[in-house]
């Protein structure tokens, strides 16, 4: 009896001992992005001094959702000390198993390149590949806050610009409760058939602008010169404290000859230059640089305002945010310089109730907003 006590004893002191064995640390990267710059990256420690056969488990949960993700590798040799897998030791890895993917989670990171907002857990575990048991593990809890992708402003996508250092502007994220946001512009240039997803995609960047704290920026006049002709993709990232919080979508534009540009017809566009005129019987509700907190009540089914428009540009971009500061709509104005009014069936505007109260912002290129408060009835 006292034999079988001591047999039992040591296999439970042996396997503790043996499952600590290999020692994991996940370094995360962004917690808001999936961007591959940013993926996150795990350092395995071999503690023994024997190399290990072993094989990894990985799972994650959302708190709301349940399990989201899970994964298991291929067997792998781990040799004495530390072992750094990232983003170029992925292939160490393969060939690997998909066993679980959620696939809304899966379309939402593919869309927008971050994840939706929750509190989520990751964990990793390493078993050895000859009789599976546990050598090690680890978790980490992190929690995203969600924050809308920039949108881009101008230039307006597909465009034929010809400045030689054109501006670039866009709307910041949201929720906007006072975070310090930096920006990066990225210009790809288009080669061949390439779509302007797959320039960014594979193509390294013909131009990087980091700390940005403005939306909005003039491309850089040291930089190399744009080429007549060529297709130019564009997005811009937000950070804070130097992690990507957000990405925008891509956008592309053709640069022209500036010497084409000067001797353009002008008088063709003047005819095309349309105004926003004010309807007779409507009230609207002006935009303003810095409106105080009263809000004004929407009680005869229209969304009318009147922005001026301070900035020689075709467009500007509107949004509207809930109490939280959450986007529920976005789109560009066609607009001209001066006063510009406007009015629509508030059923026109997706996601709105009645009984909440609505932030509108209207920002040129020139980086200028101007807002609005109201309430529908």
């Amino acid at each position: 009896m006292y034999r079988t006590i001591y047999i039992l004893f040591s296999i439970v002191v042996c396997y503790y001992t043996f499952g600590q064995t290999i020692q994991i640390t996940i370094i995360p990267g962004s917690e808001y992005s999936l961007a591959r710059r940013d993926e996150w990256k795990a350092l395995v420690n071999n503690t023994t001094n024997q190399t290990l056969k072993v094989f990894f488990y990985g799972i994650a949960y959302e708190a709301s959702r349940g399990k989201i993700f899970e994964i298991r590798s291929s067997p792998r040799e781990i040799l004495p000390g530390v072992t750094s897998f990232g983003t170029h030791y992925y292939v160490g890895l393969e060939p690997y198993t998909i066993l679980y993917e959620d696939p809304e989670l899966r379309e939402y990171g593919i869309r927008t390149n971050t994840l939706p907002a929750g509190d989520y857990e990751m964990c990793i575990y390493a078993y050895s590949a000859l009789d599976s048991l546990e050598l090690g593990s680890t978790c980490y809890h992190f929690s995203a806050d969600y924050f809308t992708p920039p949108v881009l402003v101008s230039p307006d996508n597909n465009e034929t610009i010809c400045e030689p250092y054109p501006f670039f502007n866009w709307l910041p994220p949201a929720p906007d409760k006072g975070q310090n946001f930096t920006y990066t512009l990225y210009l790809y240039e288009i080669q061949n058939k390439q779509s302007p997803w797959s320039a960014v995609q594979i193509n390294p960047p013909f131009y990087e602008r980091k700390g940005i704290t403005t939306p909005i920026v003039q491309y850089g006049i040291n930089a190399r010169n744009l080429r007549p002709g060529y297709r130019y993709a564009w997005k811009v990232s937000a950070e804070i404290n130097n992690k990507t919080v957000a990405v925008s979508e891509v956008w592309s534009f053709v640069y022209c000859d500036e010497k084409l540009f000067m001797s353009a017809d002008t008088s063709s566009k003047k005819k095309n230059i349309g105004r926003n005129l004010p309807k007779p019987g409507i009230a609207y509700l002006e935009l303003k640089d810095n409106p105080s907190n009263n809000f004004s009540v929407l009680d005869r089914g229209l969304l009318s305002f009147l922005y001026m428009h301070r900035s020689n540009t075709p467009s500007a971009a509107m949004q509207i945010t809930d109490a939280s500061g959450s986007v529920v709509h976005q789109q560009l104005l066609q607009v001209t310089p001066g006063d510009n009014y406007f009015s629509a069936p508030i059923t026109n505007y997706k996601g709105l109730k009645t009984n909440e109260l609505y932030q509108m912002q209207v920002i040129d290129a020139n980086g200028n907003i101007q807002k609005l408060f109201f309430k529908i009835k």
